[in-house]
């Protein structure tokens, strides 16, 4: 038997009791045969996207680290500003790859593979006026929606049936609506009631009432029936049960919790948020968000959605809440050095624990084709604000960047780009403050995002000065402007 096929979406389905549904990675050898080719050929150009916001900035030295003095292999003048690359070091000392205060992490994390697949960008800004922002460094502003719901919006990104709604975490992605651009609501606010939104279950049980059927459970007869199809390969007979055991995993944590040491009366993470000592405890934010990594990389196998982005958290990764976090650490890193010390670890955590751990969980996944989540995928970061000065100032220059993936061979892996003008800014904030510098335009890295999922510049309103396609600030020469529809250096493959 096969399993349900939708010529629209071009989705498989198991079906069990009561009418559930359960969405499948693509399995070709069960496909109709008269859509397998264009059904094969269309997932094998789908891309996936993700991309997490850090509260506040760094300073350059905390983040970039030994980057800043790493020798040049490359050098060129991209609209009249000097630029440079490398590649990245890939040295391993005492069991970790340490390329800064901020970007290091074990060995058995930041793989050879995974830093194959990294890029460091450093001189992009976001050309709008300072200050905290929601949406910024996706691209979004007053009058221009952030590129993840461009791509959910977008035909060219989902062409083969209805558009699929970006999952979004917290307060970091902007919608157009007719009443002007407003701030994207939540998916959900617990990994539970996303688990349940998007795979149309119930993980919570009632107090008293039966136990809800682990999903897996509901279609396995049908999975049983689809592996004894003779036509099933052995491909395809692994990949359905890579993916049965990968949701029975994310469902069982999301049913077992996170850390056995915290009680609470389920492993919502809403719940466990709002245990008293939650935050002082910036391991177990590491576990919660690693949960929340489980439920989107099902969705992500399962083709539910493409996009995913999650804004500034409530989880500091750091020993004090969110308000006394900002105020005590992150506006304090230059002062005091247990202060710089303090930050440094919690964005480290947040890198390895959060932002290399979805790459990582992206990579395990094998498609259709051949290839990863993560080969098809572009998983990057950015602060909601610079290292290019004093971050205590709340300038938008030099946003600390980092990316995983490069988009189906879109972009070129493995690189520390630096994209800052070393002529701009002659002054600091004071004679012992860290220089001031200025860079290229985060339009321009925006506007080769979406080339790399798909979009052409028609798609995005023209893509003269990248996107949004707005001509800003006056402190950027007209060459930087007119090189915003044009790729990055070094960047494209």
């Amino acid at each position: 038997m096969k399993p349900k096929f939708d010529p629209v979406s071009r989705r498989q389905f198991l079906v069990g009791a009561g009418g559930v549904a359960l969405s499948l990675p693509l399995l070709p050898s069960l496909l109709p045969r008269e859509a397998e080719a264009q059904t094969v050929a269309a997932a094998s150009a789908e891309r996936y996207f993700a991309h997490m916001t850090t509260w506040h900035g760094v300073l350059q030295a905390q983040f970039y680290g030994t980057l800043l003095d790493l020798p040049a292999t490359a050098t060129t003048t991209h609209a009249g500003v000097g630029v440079r690359s490398a590649p990245l070091p890939t040295a391993v000392t005492n069991g970790r790859v340490v390329l800064s205060e901020i970007l290091n992490a074990s060995s058995a994390n930041l793989t050879p593979r995974m830093l194959s697949m990294m890029n460091v960008i450093n001189g992009i800004d976001i050309p709008a006026g300072p200050g905290h922002n929601r949406g910024g460094p996706l691209g979004g502003d007053a009058a221009n929606p952030s590129i993840d719901q461009v791509l959910a919006g977008s035909a060219k990104f989902y062409p083969n049936g209805a558009l699929q709604p970006a999952i979004v975490r917290n307060l970091v992605s902007l919608s157009k609506t007719s009443s002007g651009i407003v701030q994207t609501q939540e998916t959900a606010d617990s990994n539970v009631k996303l688990f349940d939104r998007l795979f149309k279950t119930t993980t919570t049980p009632d107090t008293g009432a039966p136990a809800q059927p682990v999903l897996v459970d509901s279609v396995r007869e049908h999975a049983a029936l689809v592996k004894s199809d003779p036509r099933c390969s052995a491909d395809c007979r692994t990949r359905l049960d890579e993916y049965l055991t990968m949701l029975s995993e994310v469902q069982g944590k999301v049913q077992q919790g996170a850390n056995s040491n915290f009680p609470r009366p389920t492993v919502d993470t809403r719940a466990v948020e709002n245990t008293a000592g939650f935050y002082g405890e910036p391991q177990n934010h590491a576990k919660c968000e690693q949960l929340w990594n489980d439920i989107v990389v099902a969705a992500f196998t399962a083709g539910i959605t493409r996009v995913y982005v999650c804004g500034p958290t409530s989880y500091t990764f750091g020993p004090e809440p969110e308000h006394a976090w900002h105020n005590n650490y992150a506006h304090n890193i230059e002062a005091e050095a247990s202060k710089r010390a303090g930050f440094s670890a919690a964005v480290q955590l947040q890198f390895e624990s959060a932002q290399l751990d979805l790459a990582r969980k992206m990579d395990a996944v094998r498609t259709a084709d051949g290839s990863t989540l993560l080969d098809k995928g572009f998983v990057f970061s950015g602060h909601e604000l610079g290292s290019g000065g004093s971050p205590g100032n709340h300038h938008n220059r030099c946003i600390p960047i980092v990316s995983f993936g490069s988009a189906g061979g879109f972009f070129k892996t493995g690189l520390s780009l630096d994209y800052r003008d070393m002529n701009s800014f002659l002054w600091s904030i004071s004679p012992t403050s860290p220089r001031w510098f200025s860079g290229l335009t985060n339009n321009q890295l925006m506007g080769m995002v979406l080339r790399a999922m798909g979009l052409s510049p028609a798609d995005y309103g023209g893509g003269t000065y990248g996107y949004p396609n707005v001509k800003g600030s006056n402190s950027y020469t007209d060459a930087i402007w007119a090189a915003g529809a044009e790729n990055l250096p070094w960047l494209k493959a």
